[in-house]
Formats: structure tokens, C-alpha cells, sequence
């Protein structure tokens, strides 16, 4: 990609008049070098900017082209790289904006660097660049996924009195943050100060309330909430809907799971394969599996391809309840759909057939070991008869030798 790409921008520059379309040819360099940290050929796009300007030293480079390579560099988690990209601008007198200190603060905070973040806050004040969104909202939000709350919140309070306003996005990181330490007191303060502020939660802000109920089987809480969100007019994302339909199905409240995935079909969100898989599982574990078949049946309509694993379980059961019919029309529906036949390697079926073997295989190996305890009196002997899948003789060994002393010692 990188050289097609760079012979395109040849191509294009060289069929332009320097003259009149130096900005379209600045322009496309931009583009170039954005396209090429995007694909994460950073290192393609700084040498390319350092040989043009190399080739033509008047050249003088916008600092939209330092932003590009230094959101490139971080994203490419080159934290040095991105600091002498940086050294360059200030050894060249080149003015950052709020974008390039947005762009660095975000740089550093994922690299959980906040410390020098909130620093280059103050060095850009001292410069006469006030500190927007995009320079608070990464540190707080580092702050908050560091539990430093705090700080956090005094961060908060500065932004809160500069030229701009704190966004849905700062509440939230801070929303996520109160979460992910259990604390749901302090998220819904968090909650309540930003509906105050007159700013509208999104299905976002109140995911983070559910991620912590699936989390800990707060069925009440989540409810609760899911309640409240549709009385209050907000729509549920597809993300709150999965969430709900974990929590349910993994407490077995199959009434509620039907409700909420009811609703969530009745205001356009149908079943990704995550939910389905969730419900029908569920349907099997509670023997409701006509309706599983029939969730089977919706998933192919939809173009869903059900799991392998999903498909052996519910055939399982099928056969367990004796229910030929049913389980011929199941075979059918995952004959007519590509599918991959692997399974995790604990799935030993439903039938208790995989469970039996191993319990016999142990018996025997442990019959083996007797017998040969038995009979062996020189432990060397259980060396040279074991077998590539029995270590633990060895094991053995220092017991027949701990038996044999205790022996000669009597």
C-alpha cells in the first residue's frame, strides 16, 4: 500500500501548477501521510515527509503535517519518536495549536503517562492556548481509569470554568471510571451533575451502569434501570440490550430475557449471534426447545449462522428428550448453512458418553498402577514401563522409596 500510494501523490502533484494549486498539492500531502498512519505506516509517512523536505528546504510544512505524524507515532505506541517529532517543531519555531497539545495529552494519557500531560496543560497557558474538550477529556478520563477521583474531579472543576463547556464524553469517562471501581454512589452523582448541566446522558453513559450489573448479576439493579430509561424517553443502544440479555440469561430469568428481547425487536434492534447463542442456550438449559428451534430457525432468516457448539447442545437435548422429529429438522437447517465444525475442548457433549470415557480411561490407568505397584519391587523398573502420558509415576517413585525406608527401618 505504502508505494502505490506515494506514486498516486507523484502522480497527482505533478499534473498541478505549482503556482496556483500549492494549497490542493499541500492538501494532498496530508492526505497522503493521514492515509499512511492510518494503514500504521507511520514510519513510511515521517521518512517521506523528512526526504521532501530534505529535497526542498524552502518548503514549509503545515502543522496539520506535525499533528498527522504525531497522533502516528503515539498511536503506533512510539512514544519516542513522537518526542523528537515534537523537539523538531520547537528547535523550527513551529507554533503548535490546541490540536497538537489535544494530540499530545491524548498520546501521553494512553500511554498512562498523565502525569506529563497535565504538565503540558500548563505549558500551553503559558503560550496563550486555551485548554478545550480535547485536552481535558483524555485526563480525566485517564484519571478516572487510574481511580484517582479526586483529581479527576478538580480537573473537572477547571474545565468546568474555562471558555468551554465539559462534554457528554467528559462525564462519561468519568461515569466509566466510578464504575469500573464499584463505587455506582459516585457514578450517579456524575449522572446527576451532568443532567444539570443540561446535557442529555447517552445510551453510552448508562452502558457503563449496566456493564457493572452483568458483571455482578445485578438483575433488580439493571431492570431497574432499563425501567427507568424507557420511561424517561431514551432509547436503548444494542449494546444496553446485550448486556440486559446477559445478565438475564446468565440468572435463568427467562420471562424477563423474552420481555427484554421482545422490546428490543419491537424498537429495531434484532439479534446479533452473541444474544441469540444467550437465549438459546438458555432455552436448552430449560428444556423449552421447541422455542429454541424456532430461535434457530429466526437466526438463518436473518442470515445468522448459529455456533457449532450452540447446534451440538441443542441436538443433545433433543435426543435426550427423544425428540426425533425435532431433531431432524435441526440437522436439516445446519446442512443447508457453512459451518465450522470445531468445538472448545471442554465440551464433552450432553449425553455424558465424552464424561463416561474419561472416568473409565482414569479407573484402568489407576488399576494399571496398582497392579504394578504390586508387583514391581525395584522402583527403577516403573520407570522404564511408563508411559509417555504417565508422569505421575514418577511421582510413585519417591513413595516406594519413602515406604522402603520406613520398612528396613523396622
Amino acid at each position: 500500500m505504502p508505494l502505490p500510494a506515494i506514486r498516486t501523490f507523484k502522480f497527482a502533484s505533478s499534473n498541478l501548477d505549482a503556482s496556483r494549486n500549492s494549497d490542493l498539492e499541500l492538501s494532498l500531502f496530508e492526505i497522503l501521510l493521514d492515509s499512511l498512519c492510518k494503514e500504521g505506516h507511520v514510519r513510511v509517512a515521517s521518512e517521506y515527509f523528512d526526504m521532501k523536505q530534505e529535497l526542498d528546504p524552502c518548503w514549509v510544512p503545515s502543522i496539520r503535517i506535525y499533528n498527522i505524524v504525531l497522533n502516528g507515532w503515539f498511536r503506533s505506541r512510539k512514544i519516542k519518536r513522537a518526542e523528537r517529532v515534537w523537539a523538531k517543531m520547537r528547535n523550527e519555531n513551529v507554533s503548535p495549536t490546541v490540536v497538537t497539545y489535544g494530540t499530545l495529552v491524548e498520546g501521553y494519557c494512553r500511554m498512562k503517562r498523565v502525569e506529563r500531560a497535565m504538565e503540558l496543560v500548563g505549558e500551553m497557558r503559558s503560550e496563550g492556548i486555551e485548554p478545550n474538550a480535547i485536552v481535558y477529556n483524555p485526563i480525566i478520563d485517564a484519571l478516572g481509569e487510574a481511580g484517582r477521583f479526586k483529581e479527576a474531579l478538580g480537573m473537572l472543576e477547571r474545565f468546568s470554568v474555562s471558555v468551554t463547556d465539559p462534554t457528554v464524553s467528559t462525564y462519561n469517562s468519568l461515569v466509566k471510571g466510578f464504575c469500573k471501581a464499584g463505587d455506582l454512589a459516585g457514578a450517579s452523582k456524575i449522572l446527576k451533575m451532568l443532567i444539570s448541566r443540561g446535557l442529555l446522558p447517552t445510551p453510552t453513559t448508562y452502558n457503563y451502569f449496566f456493564r457493572y450489573f452483568s458483571k455482578f448479576g445485578k438483575i433488580e439493579e439493571g431492570m431497574d434501570l432499563y425501567t427507568k430509561m424507557i420511561e424517561s424517553g431514551f432509547n436503548p443502544d444494542r449494546l444496553t440490550y446485550h448486556l440486559m440479555m446477559k445478565i438475564l440469561c446468565k440468572q435463568e430469568r427467562l420471562d424477563l430475557a423474552v420481555r427484554v428481547g421482545k422490546e428490543m425487536r419491537e424498537r429495531g434492534c434484532d439479534f446479533d449471534l452473541a444474544t441469540s447463542t444467550m437465549l438459546v442456550h438458555l432455552l436448552c438449559k430449560m428444556h423449552r426447545l421447541k422455542e429454541a428451534i424456532t430461535e434457530i430457525e429466526d437466526m438463518k432468516r436473518r442470515g445468522i449462522v448459529p455456533q457449532y457448539l450452540t447446534f451440538q447442545k441443542l441436538k443433545n437435548e433433543l435426543k435426550k428428550c427423544k425428540t426425533n422429529e425435532m431433531a431432524r429438522k435441526l440437522c436439516e437447517i445446519m446442512a443447508s448453512l457453512p459451518h465450522s465444525k470445531n468445538l472448545p475442548n471442554t465440551f464433552r457433549g450432553g449425553d455424558g458418553s465424552g464424561s463416561r470415557e474419561i472416568k473409565t480411561s482414569i479407573l484402568r490407568k489407576a488399576e494399571a498402577m496398582s497392579n504394578m505397584l504390586k508387583s514391581c519391587n525395584d522402583p527403577r523398573e516403573l520407570v522404564k514401563r511408563r508411559g509417555p502420558s504417565e508422569n505421575a509415576v514418577s511421582s510413585a517413585n519417591h513413595l516406594i522409596e519413602e515406604i522402603k525406608r520406613r520398612v528396613d527401618g523396622t
